[in-house]
This record gives C-alpha cells, structure tokens and sequence, in this order.
C-alpha cells in the first residue's frame, strides 16, 4: 500500500510540473470573441475604473488572450492587448452565425404578391411608407428576422412581411467568373477623408475580418489612395489599411471640384432639425443636424436627395424634399401635385376639409387609389371619382409617385433615443424549463427577444442583447449590463413551467415599487396583444431584478408545461403578438413617464 501512495505521490509531481511550464495564453488560445455592443471600451486593466486604451465595433472578432473573472483579456494588435467585461461580447463560432444568418448584402427579393405593404418597422404597427408589386425588379435584401424581411427598393426601405416574398441568393463576388462581376478598386489621385468616429479599425484588408493595424479617432485627417466598393485604403502616420467609408467624409481635392460637371446651387433649409447622412438613404449615419434656415450648396443630386457642402467644406446627404433652392420657389401646399395616395385599411375615411371634425363624404376601401391635389396640415386633398375633392389624414394612408408621404408619429415617438437592455433567459448549457414536447425555454426567450430588439431599434431606440445566440450568460452579469449601459428598462424574457400542467397564463415581475407603474404598463399590454390568461404583476426578489439599479422586469411569457400553451407560443403568430405587446408596452409605459 505505501509503494502504491509513494507511486501516486510521483505522478502528481510530474503532472503539476508539466502543467506549471504552460503560459496562461495557450489555455485560451483557441478562444475567439465577438463584440455584442456597438462600442466596446478596451481597457488597460480588469476593472471597470481603469483608463480606455482603445475601442472596438459591433461584430469584431478578437483572440482571448487571457480571462479574470467576469473579463476577458483580448488580442487588439499584433502588440496591443486590454481588457473587456465577459458579458459584452460572445464566443465567434455562435456569434458570427447568428449574425449571418440575419443580415446580408448579397441577396434580392422577389415579391408574391400585388401590392405588398412596406412599413417603417418590422410590424403591422409601424406605417406603411410603400408598396411593391409582383413583379418588382432590384428588390435589394438587408435583413430578416422570424416573420419580417427588411428590403430596399427604388429608394424606399422599409419591412416586408415574410410569408409574401422569396429570398434569392445572389453568386458571392468572390466566386465571380468575370472580371466585371468584382469589385474594382479606383485610385483617388490624392483625395483626403476626416474620420467622423471615435474608435475607427484601420484594417489590413477590406474586410471586418481582417486584422486591425490601428485605430482613428472623429476628426482625425487621412489621405485616401484608394477606393473599392464601401472600402478607403488610407495613410496615416505612417500606417496603410482599409476603413469602411461609412465613418468618414471624403474632402474633395481642387482638382475635382474643377472638373465637376455642374455648377453648384444655393438652397436653404425648410425644417428643422434636418440630418445630415453619409449616403442618400434614410439609412445612413447622421453625421449632424442643421438648424431650418441653414444656407447649403448643392453639390449632386440621386433619387431625391441633395449632397450638400455645408461649414466650409463639410459634405454629405440630405433629404432633398426639405430643401429650398435659391431662384426656385416652392408650390403652395394646395396646388396640384404629382402622385397619389393608396387606402391601406377598408372603410378609410375622405372628409370635406383637412379636419378630423369635418362631414365625412366617402369611406374607401383598401387598395383604392386617388390623384394628390395638394397638401394642407398634413392632410392630402384628393380628386374623388366624381371630379369632385376630397381630404384624407396622409398618416393613414400610402403614396405613389413623387409626392411627399406624411408621417405622424405613433409609439415610436416615446421609444426613440431610449436604452433598453434585453435579456433572453437561459442560454447555452442551461436550457431552462423543458415543454411537454421538449421544447428549451432558452429558444423561445431568444426568438421574442429578437423580434422585440428589430421593433425597438426601427422606433429608434438602442438595444441591448445580454446575449444574441445560443451562449451562456451568468446570472449576475445580465443586470450589470443594464447598470453598465444606465437603461432605462431592462427586460429579462422567460417561460414558466410547473407540475400542475393546467396551469397557464403569462405573469409579470417586478422588485423595486417604483417600477410598479412599468409592469402594469407592459403586462396589460402582453394581456391585451397575446390573449393568455392574466396572472397579474407581482413583487418578486428574484436576482436579475434585486441586482438592477434600472427600471426592471422578469416577463413570464407563457406555461410550457401546459401542451396547448406551449403549442401556442411556438408558432410564429403568437411570437410576433408577444414582441409587439412587449413594444407597445413600453411605448405606453414612457408616453407617461
């Protein structure tokens, strides 16, 4: 017995000593992370108070090069390392999946049917701003979610319903058997670009997957050599990579403005607040806001929008509708205008005058279509059937042609601008409560979380995600991504499960009294959009909520443990009600607060 223990005794010598010579960096080599946030803070040690060394995007993939406790120390550049908080990023084989598979520039869409509403958001609730037709050409494909498809088509963007379009793949470039099918790169002959964001990679390749040689800070100045698709090579102090052309101006140099084919044109401003984007489309970064009345020049114009050189030298893209140019003056609103309106809902009322207390003389149905007269206080005077005129509320109705659609702002106006951290329950080993035909809790927290982030992010708030895949999360660090971000709600999304298998309904939780009024808000909501049986708001010490120092909620969507309740909430109605009650909800929640 004592040769077995002195035998023992041996090899664990030798296998400690073996494992002391290992560095901590190969344990983690393997490691990859992608960041979950839209601006990540690198810092110079693992502490939340310690200096930021540097800053990196959304979707960027770094090695681990070390881990402590809730942080992870990352490769930056060859010789650049820091720090980031765990919960903030998440591992690259689940990550990057997820992101492919929900966004792409390299698709089209054809459209099923006549028709076709696209909306503002990735819901019925959000106004329709166009329509497609069957046979619609360069439909262009940006993303997807479960029951949405968002598309660009003739300078509109909007969302489309899923279940009436077909995604077609489009060959990858790099798989093309042409040289015109490529991406060409063209010299600049000597342009230069300000950088318009702090943190910008400079990358050895046009590609977010290529190496990071550096990083630009807003303002600073780089001479672009060259340019190949949404791509600048650029110099800057010495060091030659790419930057992505969204988060930079190009100035162009005086040998382009010589040779530019137009004269440039004065305008003015008609509204205020107008923002100024890096491309002409309501999907490009705001670069500034200029004041109604500012004097601009014309520089180009494409598919009603201006690029405009404003504050000595400064470019980019306004909405060409708001302008006014110098030596042209703007129509009346009453005057005849080119296009028409579309009725979305049946029984659409047309009234005598621009007032909602005005006779009504006609109720149209869906699909009818009217010529635009003009436009008096947001209200469309139309050409009715019998020659005679008619007003109809331009918020509740489409447009055709050139005319200028009208928006009135719906729940969108109290969610823009706020910060709402979501939290898909479980993740990853744990797979939370289990359905009667199997099915993980954790999938269906991820699926509602996801289609409630696209709704919040189109109404213009930013979005949080404790996790965007199938990861695990712990417990304690989803509220400190609430607290990190300083949200003003942090939802933490489950499905509930007991023994009792006719229990059903959908609960809410809340820790802090204070945060009384917000469940109400959201549950009523959740009851009113999802038809479950109402189990009412409760005070609850559950962690995720004790630990938040925001306004908080633990939202029990539903009893899987019931197998016609989980048959419901698995389909993709009910997923899409749940989101929207949830969206509506908070809409409520902060039109009061």
């Amino acid at each position: 017995m004592g040769h077995k223990v002195h035998i023992f005794l041996i090899a664990l010598l030798l296998f400690s000593t073996i494992f002391s010579f290992l560095d901590p960096s190969d344990v983690q080599a393997n490691r990859t992370v992608v960041v979950a946030t839209d601006v990540l803070n690198v810092r110079e040690t693992p502490d939340a108070n310690s200096t930021i060394i540097s800053k990196v995007q959304r979707g960027e993939s770094y090695p681990v090069v070390e881990s402590q406790g809730e942080w992870l120390k990352i490769q930056i550049t060859s010789s650049k390392t820091g720090w980031v908080a765990s919960f903030l990023v998440t591992e690259s084989s689940e990550g990057a999946r997820s992101t492919a598979s929900r966004s792409s520039d390299e698709a089209n869409v054809q459209v099923l049917t006549d028709d076709l509403r696209v909306r503002s958001g990735p819901g019925t609730n959000f106004s329709v701003v166009g329509f497609l037709h069957a046979n619609a050409t360069a439909v262009q494909y940006l993303e997807e979610n479960e029951n949405w498809v968002k598309v660009h088509s003739d300078g509109v963007e909007g969302w489309v319903a899923k279940e009436f379009v077909t995604i077609l793949a489009k060959k990858k470039k790099e798989q093309a058997e042409t040289p015109e099918e490529t991406e060409q790169t063209e010299e600049t002959g000597g342009q230069s670009a300000t950088i318009t964001t702090d943190g910008l990679n400079i990358r050895s390749e046009p590609t977010t997957q290529s190496k990071v040689l550096g990083t630009l800070s807003s303002g600073h100045q780089v001479e672009v050599i060259a340019i190949r698709g949404d791509w600048l090579n650029i110099s800057f102090n010495g060091t030659v990579g790419w930057i992505h052309s969204d988060y930079a101006n190009i100035i162009k140099s005086p040998l382009d403005t010589q040779n530019s084919g137009s004269p440039k044109v004065e305008a003015t401003i008609k509204v205020a607040g107008l923002n100024v984007r890096s491309e002409p489309t309501l999907n490009g970064k705001v670069l500034e806001q200029l004041p109604e009345g500012t004097i601009v020049m014309i520089i180009s114009e494409r598919n009603n929008w201006c690029e405009i050189e404003y504050d000595n030298g400064k470019t980019g893209w306004i909405a060409g509708w708001f302008l006014e140019k110098s030596g042209v003056s703007s129509p009346p609103s009453s005057t005849s205008s080119d296009g028409t309106i579309v009725i979305v809902d049946d029984a659409t009322n047309i009234r005598s005058a621009p007032s909602t207390d005005s006779k009504v003389i006609l109720r149209a149905d869906e699909g009818e279509e009217f010529s635009i007269v003009g436009l008096e206080d947001n209200w469309y005077k139309i050409k009715l059937q019998d020659g005679s005129e008619g007003y109809v509320a331009g918020w509740i109705v489409a447009t055709k042609g050139n005319a200028t659609s009208v928006k009135r702002a719906g729940a969108e106006q109290y969610l823009s601008n706020k910060v709402i951290v979501i939290d898909p329950g479980h993740g990853g080993r744990d797979v939370g409560a289990i359905g009667v035909q199997g099915t993980y809790e954790k999938d269906l927290t991820l699926r509602t979380s996801l289609l409630l982030q696209d709704k919040l992010k189109a109404a213009g708030a930013t979005v949080y995600m404790t996790r965007m895949s199938d990861t695990s999360v712990p417990l304690h660090s989803r509220p400190q991504m609430a607290n990190y971000h300083g949200a003003d709600v942090f939802l933490s999304l489950h499905y509930d499960s007991i023994d009792d298998s006719s229990v059903t309904g959908t609960t809410t939780y809340y820790y802090a009294p204070s945060d009384q009024d917000l469940a109400d808000s959201v549950h009523s909501s959740l009851v009113s959009f999802t038809n479950l049986r109402d189990r009412e708001t409760r005070q609850e010490n559950y962690l995720v909520l004790r630990e938040s120092m925001q306004p908080s909620l633990l939202l029990e969507l539903g009893y899987i443990s019931n197998r016609g309740e989980e048959i419901t909430v698995l389909s993709g109605d009910f997923q899409e009600r749940a989101s929207t009650a949830i969206y509506q909800g908070l809409a409520q929640y902060f039109r009061g607060n």
